[in-house]
């Protein structure tokens, strides 16, 4: 119990450790004029908070001042969403902090993509005026709060108010706490526990009923013992029950306790020494923080896994787009036509194809970095070929979506180089002419889950103004003029999608001043607005989006995580059912789902998408079940949005778990983490017996991991707050498959084997003290010395099979990896079925019948055993009992182990080697009761053949058992691999 309670106190010790370092890290805050250094436990709303360059956000702020000329500063959200591209957040415009003011916004949310407020400022209409004063208000967006959790990047120095602090922020919001967590080992571990124990008061029952008939029937017969006892007082009654389970506490393994902990302690060792699960270029080892469910990795059913960072890289590369009706792929800096086998420079195409990659370099958010110490941007832009390799203006590009970024490098590559904008200036060079292009940048129409686009108006040279679209085909073309190009597009769309690559539509139209002047009047007044104003910006904007002329399609790749693939196909094929929840919208993740395999080929799409209301979602989820069951063989996959979640989980979260549980995938995208987490406790509690885990790489994925049965972080070179809350933290997602597969198998069943052989070796060695109390008149007198009972549970026979248990391996580690449906064998913990446990005990309380009565025998007619011809007493009996006893349960080791070595070989003969040397050494004590006791045992020829023959008769029947079970078992391609000789081709370190 001191062991168990030193491991999980030095846990919650390192976590308690790291909770302290956030809470205590120092930030500067402006109080009363004056700058001063706090804990970040000390904010309070209204604090301007002071933030330098690569410093973490320490709550929700809204930023006023920035160290950047255009008061603007660069983030991170790596530690939120996994995504490492920047994205910039905005001060209010034309504000600075001595015009004071007054912030009011709305009570906190866990929506991380929403957020409205505004920011009111006094200005006195006169030098004597106080409380009467004009009031004006600027309106406070999602693009002006910095969330906790962020990083601040390339911006020296940032002055933020704190808007939620604590508990209150909208990423505390999105955790909740789940207590400590328990393995399902454990459940069965009580169960056998309490089945013990029970069997031990049926056992101490019975013999303390049968010694107060036989006390009350002889011992009045016996004078010579005294006064007759009054079997009927209270403490003669509590007496002889007490002694009866003191005597029993035996058969009840208390101290298996040690040896789980051992076993789990040595577990996690392995899991952090395996090379295999270290990654080298990020010098991470895998991390286990909770070492308690190591036997739970064997035992996974369902897989709850982040995207963006775990799946994927976040990594986009620009590789085909569609233009004036021809298929092209980009090829360095030429364009390749596959219909006609002809590559092209992009300042040879038709004015169509011109316009559609200038689209590409204005209808944008990306920002240009500063210029670092290296060779000017000049320099670098005047060989086209060596854009790229200098990366000097390319290679400066920070965009909110990596998708832009992708879209910029690629236009890039082919001569169309976007240098940047200032004030609101673009610049974009064309080579090899080095012509400049600028446009005046006049309005961003933001992109949002909803809106699936955003939108860029500008003002070319010639004075005329443009609006420039993208975004999903399917909200792109409702608003084109009809043109045959549409269908032409669309066809092509969908076959960039059955690549799994990552589609975008592009368009333009013309504005006039007028049209510019109304739309921006619309706009002014909804976003001053604190209510309902998300919905009248939209409603704004869907007046301008109109009318628009399609220009193309773009197609983008999103680099997989090395592997992934194959870890989905090996992680389905042992038995887990996969489910992807991700932020990301529909698109882009089924693409992905496709692309990683998460999503088998050929599978059949259900698809739930905007269906908020109850009646249809019951219809849609009976068409779907209908549909499952006429096919059952069929592989089915389930994808739905963030709103039908919110609608399922409200209205009818048993219906949507039955039919999602009965789907090969599921895919659930545009989820805020809360929704995670829910959907993660619904599964929890509809398939109680079905064991979860939850994988992610961001903060955004915390609820989630910390709510699934399992937690796994993935920690990289951004953000490890979901490593540092995780139950364990791995460097990559292959390495999943290792550690499930491999690891996972090998602690379920080395924990098995060590519970059932502590149950039997406790059956063996009270199983004799039972029987001897049929000839001891049930005195409750212990047959064995009690050395012998006190070294049992630590040398005799506890250490050899602690240490087998811990090193034993059912399967090499490369025929776990090469069969993974052999994980299968271990749910619901198969190897720990009340059959199995009572085929164990039934062993163990035969073989304790055979060492008693072949002793029994022995001693019965002619006890004179000794070759000095003395006879043998009480101890010699005792001691005949406990050598067979040690003999048997060490040599069963050997029938039972698959994976022996030298070592443990040798730790066997070395336990019984210990038994005689320590017996040996107490009986040559004057004052034990076993003097030179195990001496004449040692020398008399009888009981050598007894302990053999003995040996053999309890052993026989396992071999048997073994020998027929082998002989009749049809051969398999496992049987093949079982025995591998991983010795000679194991990497090195990758012992398990």
């Amino acid at each position: 119990m001191v062991i168990t309670a030193l491991k999980e106190g030095l846990e919650d010790l390192s976590r308690s450790r790291s909770d302290k370092t956030v809470n205590t890290a120092r930030v500067t805050v402006i109080r009363n004029g004056q700058e001063q250094c706090i804990d970040s436990q000390f904010i309070v709303p209204g604090d301007l908070v002071v933030v330098s360059s690569n410093g973490d956000l320490p709550c929700d702020l809204v930023l006023l001042q920035s160290s950047s000329t255009d008061n603007k500063c660069r983030i991170t959200t790596a530690n939120l969403d996994g995504e490492t591209n920047l994205k910039t957040i905005f001060a209010p415009s034309n504000y600075t902090l001595a015009m004071g003011g007054c912030i009011v916004c709305e009570a906190p949310t866990p929506d991380l993509y929403s957020f409205n407020g505004r920011l009111e400022l006094k200005q006195e209409s006169d030098a004597n005026a106080d409380a009467d004063a004009d009031a004006e208000a600027l309106p406070l967006t999602l693009e002006n709060l910095l969330l906790r959790g962020v990083r601040v990047r390339d911006t020296e120095r940032i002055v933020g108010c704190a808007i939620y602090t604590g508990m209150h922020t909208k990423l505390q919001l999105n955790s909740r706490y789940t207590g400590n967590k328990s393995a399902s080992s454990e459940q069965y571990i009580n169960r056998f526990m309490v089945a013990l124990i029970l069997g031990m008061i049926v056992v101490v029952v019975i013999l303390y009923m049968i010694e107060r008939q036989q006390e009350a029937k002889v011992v009045p017969t016996m004078p010579h013992l005294g006064p007759v006892p009054n079997f009927n007082a209270f403490w003669q009654i509590f007496e002889d029950f007490l002694s009866f389970l003191l005597l029993f506490n035996y058969m009840v393994p208390i101290s298996a306790y040690m040896n789980i902990e051992l076993y789990r302690i040595a577990g996690a060792h392995f899991m952090q020494s395996d090379l295999q699960l270290y990654d080298e270029e990020t010098d991470q080892p895998c991390q286990v923080n909770a070492s308690n469910l190591n036997e739970e990795l064997g035992q996974v059913n369902i897989l709850f896994s982040d995207k963006t960072g775990t799946l994927t890289k976040n990594l986009m590369h620009f590789l085909k787009c569609y233009v004036a009706g021809r298929d092209y792929q980009l090829q360095g800096t030429q364009l390749y036509s596959p219909a006609s086998d002809e590559t092209f420079a992009l300042d040879v195409l038709e004015t169509q194809a011109s316009q559609f990659f200038e689209a590409l370099t204005i209808c944008h958010t990306v920002e240009l970095l500063p210029p670092g110490e290296g060779g000017s941007p000049e320099a670098a832009l005047s060989e086209k070929s060596r854009l790229m390799s200098t990366g000097d203006v390319v290679g400066r590009y920070q965009a909110s979506s990596p998708d832009e970024k992708a879209l910029l490098e690629g236009c890039a590559h082919l001569g169309l180089v976007y240098e940047g904008c200032h004030s609101n200036q673009l610049r974009i060079r064309r080579h090899p002419t080095g012509e400049q292009l600028q446009y005046e940048r006049l309005h961003v129409l933001e992109f949002s889950s909803e809106r699936k686009r955003m939108s860029v108006i500008v003002r070319d040279g010639q004075g005329h103004i443009w609006l420039y679209s993208k975004g999903a085909e399917s909200i792109i073309f409702p608003r084109c003029s009809h043109s045959p190009e549409l269908a032409r597009t669309d066809a092509q769309i969908t076959a960039y999608a059955r690549q799994g690559l990552r589609t975008l539509a592009v368009a333009r139209r013309s504005l006039t001043e007028q049209a510019y002047a109304s739309f921006m009047a619309q706009y002014r007044h909804a976003n001053t607005q604190l209510t309902d104003r998300t919905n009248l910006i939209a409603e704004c904007y869907e007046t301008v989006e109109i009318e628009l002329e399609l220009l193309g399609a773009t197609a983008l790749e999103d680099a997989l995580q090395d592997n992934v693939g194959e870890t989905l196909v090996a992680l389905r094929a042992a038995g887990l059912q996969i489910w992807v929840l991700t932020g990301d919208k529909v698109e882009t993740a089924f693409n992905i789902g496709l692309a990683c395999q998460h999503i088998p080929p050929g599978a059949r799409v259900h698809y739930m998408v905007d269906v908020p209301q109850p009646t249809e979602l019951l219809l849609r989820l009976s068409e779907i079940d209908a549909a499952i069951g006429r096919n059952a063989s069929a592989q089915e996959a389930l994808v739905i949005d963030g709103a039908t979640v919110a609608a399922l989980l409200t209205h009818s979260p048993k219906q949507f778990a039955d039919v999602a549980l009965k789907c090969r995938a599921v895919l659930c995208c545009r989820l805020s983490p809360l929704q995670k987490s829910e959907i993660v406790t619904l599964i929890k509690r509809r398939q109680r017996n079905h064991i979860t885990a939850a994988i992610g790489d961001g903060a955004n994925d915390v609820s989630m991991i910390q709510e699934a049965h399992i937690g796994i972080g993935i920690s990289g070179r951004e953000g490890k707050q979901a490593a540092r809350c995780a139950d364990y933290a791995i460097a990559k997602f292959e390495m999943l498959q290792r550690l499930l597969l491999v690891h996972g198998h090998y602690n379920s069943e080395r924990l098995a084997f060590l519970v059932l052989f502590y149950c039997y070796k406790n059956i063996i060695i009270t199983g004799c003290m039972a029987l001897f109390q049929v000839y001891d008149l049930y005195s409750a007198t212990n047959v064995y010395n009690s050395l012998f009972l006190w070294l049992f549970d630590i040398v005799y026979i506890s250490f050899s099979f602690t240490i087998l248990a811990i090193s034993d391996k059912p399967y090499s580690e490369e025929t776990l990896l090469r069969y993974p449906e052999l994980y299968k064998r271990l749910s619901h913990n198969r190897q720990t079925s009340w059959g199995i446990f009572s085929m164990w005990i039934l062993n163990g309380a035969i073989q304790c019948l055979i060492i008693f009565y072949f002793a029994y025998a022995v001693l019965n007619d002619d006890n004179v055993v000794y070759n000095v011809g003395q006879t043998a007493g009480f101890q010699t009996f005792g001691c005949m009992l406990i050598t067979i006893i040690v003999i048997v349960g060490n040599l069963k080791l050997l029938l039972v182990a698959r994976y022996l070595t030298y070592l443990n070989f040798a730790i066997i003969l070395g336990s019984i080697g210990a038994f005689m040397l320590t017996t040996y050494l107490y009986n040559l004590l004057t004052s034990s009761e076993l003097y030179l006791v195990y001496n004449l045992l040692l020398g008399s020829l009888p009981i050598w053949l007894y302990t053999i023959i003995c040996s053999v008769s309890c052993l026989l029947p396992d071999f048997t058992m073994k020998v027929v079970k082998d002989m009749l078992r049809q051969p398999t391609p496992l049987d093949t691999q079982k025995r591998e000789p991983s010795e000679g081709h194991k990497p090195k370190g990758a012992s398990v």
